[in-house]
């Protein structure tokens, strides 16, 4: 079935530079272009993906989600006024993970702009549209955090609302809890925040527990799934079919908004689950398989092994567009890039016995828990 979907990017987006030696390298965002390009996905090239540039989103957007006071310190961190440390730091802008730099405003503009910009395209007749700088889901209302300044997710669904839809789900894979958009959230029925993520016990932010399930009057519409660290795709899945379905079919929302982070990778630097390639792929068919028939938004969100961040966005891109990619990568990319192949080449590093029968033993330990919470 033929799928209409936009992929939106912009060289600008590579703006967003936190420090030249951040974990967060947005040239990621770039080699992603490239190589739906050189795929011949996008329209660019003869491809059915709509390649759409990012528009800014406005400051009355971003105010529906932020409180004033702190989109106008991440105005005066970007600009040439000078601050105090202890200003910055007030609001969560550097010296730590998310540092102010030259230009910060109108780069986090942008990209929440991106997102906002997917959830017009999928309300006016879009099947999906997958903005592929969003994604940053620890920003709160009143700071930033985990080298997210805005939150573009909560912009996205805001549009969503705005637009009509009544009810919308936000699903995160990320292997970093989605604390900042269930913040944003928490007290709202008519959005559902799904996380699955390594456990808080050993991952930053240290939130995200079976527990955390909505406040008074929007109970069970706040929905964490914590992984133990090192847990592979078998574990992963066993317990993400034990409670997401059942989760997603109660709730029965007008459109959805995916947070596809790379990070669960076991390639990623920063986190310690264990999913392949395959693996990983499959949580995003299945999300998708759920979602049949509704409007769709994608952002990408954390990743931080370059190569596998463009191989896993160009998967999801081509996926949501309903093509077959080649397994193979066309020669000149790949020689520039070193990435031969779209699924992994290398073998995974092995697991103890120990630590898989500890991570398989918590995974259903926490299935059990929320689905008493939620009563499921």
């Amino acid at each position: 079935m033929k799928l209409k979907t936009a992929f939106l990017y912009s060289d600008a987006y590579l703006t967003y530079n936190l420090r030249d030696d951040h974990p967060l390298q947005q040239k990621r965002l770039k080699m992603v272009y490239r190589l739906l390009d050189a795929c011949g996905v996008l329209d660019t090239n003869g491809g059915p993906v709509e390649w759409i540039e990012p528009t800014p989103c406005t400051e009355e957007a971003l105010l529906e989600v932020h409180t004033p006071d702190f989109v106008d310190a991440v105005q005066r961190a970007g600009g040439e006024q000078s601050q105090s440390t202890s200003y910055r730091r007030r609001y969560g802008i550097g010296p730590g993970d998310t540092p102010a730099f030259p230009g910060m405003f109108d780069a986090a503009r942008l990209y929440c702009g991106g997102t906002v910009d997917a959830a017009r395209l999928v309300l006016n007749g879009y099947d999906s549209a997958f903005n592929v700088a969003g994604g940053l889901h620890h920003a709160h209302p009143d700071r930033a955090a985990g080298f997210c300044t805005f939150n573009d997710c909560a912009l996205g669904i805001h549009e969503l609302l705005r637009g009509g839809c009544e009810r919308v789900a936000y699903i995160d894979i990320d292997a970093h809890h989605g604390d900042g958009v269930q913040a944003c959230f928490y007290s709202d029925p008519r959005v559902l925040t799904v996380s699955l993520h390594e456990s808080g016990q050993s991952l930053y932010p240290g939130t995200g527990f079976p527990g955390e399930i909505g406040a008074p009057g929007a109970e069970g519409a706040s929905v964490n799934l914590p992984y133990y660290r090192y847990t592979s795709d078998d574990v992963w899945h066993e317990a993400f079919d034990a409670v997401i379905p059942d989760v997603l079919a109660r709730f029965n929302a007008d459109a959805y908004v995916f947070q596809f982070g790379a990070d669960a990778h076991y390639g990623d630097p920063l986190a310690h689950l264990m999913l392949t390639s395959r693996g990983w792929m499959r949580a995003v068919e299945k999300l998708f398989t759920l979602a049949a028939g509704k409007p769709i938004v994608i952002t990408g969100g954390g990743g931080y092994n370059i190569r596998t961040v463009a191989r896993l966005w160009t998967m999801v891109m081509a996926h949501a567009a309903g093509i077959a990619l080649p397994e193979v990568v066309p020669t000149a990319y790949a020689d520039e890039y070193g990435i031969p192949r779209l699924h992994d080449t290398d073998t995974m590093p092995p697991v103890a016995d120990d630590l898989r029968i500890e991570g398989r033993n918590y995974a259903r330990a926490r299935v059990k828990e929320l689905r008493e919470y939620l009563a499921l």
